[in-house]
């Protein structure tokens, strides 16, 4: 009986952590119980194209929605100096786990665009060459040009992730990534997000709650 009760107790206290925002650093978990499960569990709108989906994670015409990492975990993987997902988890890298699960870096996008933006960075594509008809997203060799109410997002996400894990942002990105957080700035469905995500993981984007901190990055801050 008291072998039971202690398990019971145990697992009582790793739900309220849970709740509390001290969920486990797995990617998996994240993405299942609090990004799908949580935060767009009624559906909602996709990062690169508008598309609007429901809770199944489809659009009505079939389009599957994926996970995006804003902040590219390649980039990740580089600046740990792993040489895959596989090697950080083997070598037990906790800032890896973070750095992956973290949801201010995760939007839900349309699962054919994420394989166009693969270990592309963001930029400007001259004209307006869309590739799809009803989704402003633009590419090329090099970059990726996302639509106009996802740049500022774009922005405070990379700030973030600077600002919280010390990733490097590409030199030639960040004066693109401060014109699009003036440009964009919050709106209410980011100000949203940022609550719910406070509420689940414990720990706000700064650079929505005052996209001003964003003009003092510097390419020799840490």
């Amino acid at each position: 009986m008291i072998k039971r009760l202690l398990i019971v107790a145990l697992l009582a206290t790793a739900l309220d952590c849970t709740a509390a925002g001290k969920h486990p650093d797995d990617f998996d978990y994240v993405v299942k119980h609090l990004f799908w499960g949580d935060l767009y569990a009624d559906g909602g709108w996709s990062f690169y194209c508008g598309y609007r989906f429901g809770s199944n994670g489809r659009t009505a015409d079939g389009k599957i929605m994926e996970v995006e990492h804003i902040y590219p975990v390649s980039d990740m993987l580089k600046y740990l100096n792993c040489d895959s997902r596989l090697q950080c988890y083997e070598s037990g890298n906790r800032a890896f786990r973070k750095m992956e699960a973290d949801m201010h870096n995760l939007y839900p996008a349309w699962e054919d665009l994420i394989v166009y933006r693969y270990e592309k960075n963001y930029g400007v594509v001259p004209g307006e060459n869309w590739r799809i008809k009803d989704c402003d997203f633009e590419w090329n060799s090099s970059v990726v040009e996302p639509r106009d109410i996802a740049r500022g997002n774009i922005a405070r996400a990379y700030f973030y992730m600077h600002h919280r894990y010390g990733l490097p942002i590409p030199p030639a990105m960040l004066p693109l990534l401060k014109r699009w957080n003036h440009a964009d700035p919050p709106s209410s469905q980011e100000k949203y997000r940022n609550n719910r995500i406070e509420a689940l993981q414990g720990v706000r984007n700064p650079y929505i709650d005052n996209p001003a901190l964003g003009d003092k990055i510097t390419l020799q801050s840490k």
